[in-house]
């Protein structure tokens, strides 16, 4: 069963197991819109989730995590979040060590892979009609995108559409409430 930690601002986690991952809300343009948009699908009692705006992948125990950025996919160190509250999702035993290697490994490929601008306009239009238009190119990817094809090259989320969910949808998933 995963389990969720909270780090405020100043605070940082301890403890990585390759294979977790975060949920952050970040206060940048492409972040406003992903957060606009989510808040217009996610609303009433599930409208909490669409707070966070941004995923990354644990992939290491010193907690390097592999994320989209609009530059690109990098790896980055999650001290870069001690500024910020960020939601620590523990996957647990049942995310076994070969699932967390292969997700891990999928992640660690995908290093220098361009941003899925495209892939953001087709969720964006998902967002804000309900239609469910996949726009992407080879090798650009979003960061839930990102996150939710690696957990898949795990063995999870295999019910789950990775061109259409957004850090909202991963949270609702885990329960991560801000």
């Amino acid at each position: 069963m995963a389990s969720v930690e909270r780090y405020g601002p100043g605070e940082e986690a301890s403890e990585y197991e390759p294979g977790d991952f975060i949920l952050t809300h970040r206060n940048r343009p492409i972040a406003a819109m992903i957060s606009f948009g989510q808040a217009r699908r996610f609303r009433a009692h599930d409208a909490p989730y669409a707070h966070w705006s941004h995923t990354a992948l644990i992939v290491d125990g010193d907690g390097a995590l592999v994320e989209a950025e609009a530059t690109g996919v990098v790896k980055t160190p999650i001290s870069k979040y001690k500024a910020t509250e960020y939601h620590l999702v523990r996957l647990g035993p049942e995310f076994g060590a070969e699932g967390r290697k292969r997700a891990v490994d999928y992640a660690n490929t995908q290093v220098g892979v361009a941003f899925g601008y495209l892939a953001l306009a087709g969720v964006s239009i998902y967002l804000l009609s309900g239609l469910p238009l996949r726009l992407m190119r080879r090798n650009h990817q979003i960061c839930s995108e990102l996150v939710v094809r690696a957990l898949q090259a795990g063995g999870l989320l295999t019910d789950v559409d990775p061109a259409l969910t957004l850090p909202a949808d991963l949270a609702k998933r885990f329960k991560v409430r801000p």
